[in-house]
């Protein structure tokens, strides 16, 4: 027979287990990457509307960051390409291509504002690269702006996601085409994201006594 005292026992015990996998759980930090676009009319890019897209690897048939290019004795990162989002056939298109390159200028990319921007893979000596496409839509020719406001690289990063991509944010204005519509934006991007919220230890404790209580109704129902 199992008394009141082994079943509190198992009950207790069962908490612990489901805190420790909560916990193993908070761990596992999720990758997050953010995207706004705001397009004026004539933007082909954005097609004049607005766009505000949180990805995670779990809503995103692609999902990566690399470094295209680096420069300098030490190979320092100079040009970040991020894929991002599931194509499809509707609105509901969320695939995005973005390119931040500083090799044209000779220097590894780090915070700052970068203009007179020429379209990534393809700028010009003494110009930045930039290239934002959008739902399979992309520009020949761009110029435009961007300014990184965060950069982190490190040995953990690339552990972790295959890229030494940690964190990065940027804001951009892209013009397609000598258009003199606009396709502004905003970027950030965390290889460690937010990890899982836990339950407070409060509400693990009622979790118990509920438990424990369930399991002292059935013993005095039998």
């Amino acid at each position: 027979m199992v008394t009141t005292s082994k079943r509190a026992a198992i009950v207790v015990s069962s908490v612990a287990c489901a805190c420790a996998m909560l916990a193993t759980e908070d761990a596992r930090a999720i990758p997050i990457a953010h995207l706004t676009l705001d397009s004026q009319p004539g933007d082909f890019i954005g097609q004049g509307l607005d766009f505000d897209i949180t990805y995670i690897p779990t809503n995103s048939d692609f999902f990566s960051s690399e470094v295209r290019r680096t420069i300098g004795p030490d190979d320092e990162p100079a040009e970040l390409l991020f894929l991002l989002g599931t194509v499809t056939e509707g609105p509901d298109n969320t695939f995005a291509l973005l390119f931040f390159g500083t090799d044209a200028l000779g220097i590894p990319i780090q915070p700052g504002f970068y203009p007179d921007a020429e379209r990534a893979d393809f700028a010009s000596p003494g110009h930045p690269g930039l290239d934002v496409s959008f739902q399979n839509r992309g520009c020949n020719r761009l110029t435009g702006s961007f300014t990184v406001h965060d950069v982190v690289f490190s040995d953990e990063a690339e552990a972790a996601t295959g890229s030494s991509v940690e964190t990065f944010s940027a804001t951009f204005e892209q013009h397609c085409e000598g258009a003199a519509a606009a396709l502004f934006g905003s970027f950030s991007y965390d290889a460690f994201g937010e990890p899982p919220q836990i339950p407070e230890p409060g509400t693990l404790g009622l979790l118990g006594v509920g438990l424990l209580g369930l399991g002292l109704t059935r013993r005095k129902a039998n």
